[in-house]
């Protein structure tokens, strides 16, 4: 790993990771030292395995309910952790075809919008038609905005941030006030970044919405950079 961060020039931020897997506890320690931040997924760890890795320094939960264990009551799993944890940070995938509306529902009450980090895990076919990509050496088939394999497994997505929050907010899961909370003082507040609040001393980052939620303003550095 410590070759990696080399290579990267020290941009690694943030490391998804199952915290099930031998040598996960000395992974998760060495990243926390290195300023590198462990999110927990792609995982089928138990309820006591993510508390452990919580334990052990992770912070968040990758797109919580993807790629995981579904909640048992016997066994809640990562997911479960995720539920009824009251720090960890957890991801969404706002586009309602990673996860149901209801169930959306449902897991804003239980995390509020204090631990929520609203994410797209969009690929390359983000903004693009319909048709074949490639991720990660795999071929995705795009089709009404639904990225899968062949199989029909859904991989990644074509979701972009003003889409999330609107899907979010036209159907009543998120409050308008709550907006640049999950979308940028969540995320800010687990990356140690001096982003998500607009105050004396943060970075003049920002954007500005519309009635309809759409982007109008993109201000970076305290300098205007698109209008539309």
């Amino acid at each position: 790993m410590g070759n990696w961060i080399r290579l990267s020039r020290n941009q690694v931020k943030i490391i998804t990771l199952a915290p099930e897997l031998n040598g996960a506890e000395p992974f998760i320690r060495f990243a926390r030292k290195q300023g590198i931040m462990v999110s927990m997924g792609h995982s089928t760890a138990t309820y006591q395995q993510a508390q452990l890795g919580k334990e052990w320094g992770a912070q968040s939960i990758t797109h919580l309910f993807n790629a995981m264990n579904g909640l048992h009551h016997r066994e809640p799993g990562l997911l479960g952790f995720g539920l009824s944890d009251n720090e960890i940070f957890v991801e969404l995938i706002a586009d309602y075809l990673h996860v149901h509306q209801a169930v959306v529902k449902v897991m804003i009450q239980s995390c509020g919008i204090e631990r929520l980090l609203l994410i797209t895990d969009a690929m390359r076919a983000a903004c693009m038609c319909d048709g074949s990509y490639e991720l990660g050496g795999q071929t995705v088939h795009v089709q009404s905005g639904r990225a899968a394999l062949a199989d029909g497994t859904i991989a990644g997505s074509t979701l972009t941030m003003d889409q999330a929050v609107r899907n979010l907010v036209l159907t009543g899961n998120l409050p308008k006030h709550a907006i640049a909370q999950v979308t940028s003082r969540n995320q800010a507040q687990l990356l140690g970044l001096n982003k998500g609040v607009i105050a004396q001393g943060y970075d003049g980052d920002m954007i500005a919405l519309n009635e309809n939620l759409e982007v109008t303003h993109t201000i970076v550095g305290g300098r205007l950079v698109y209008s539309k």
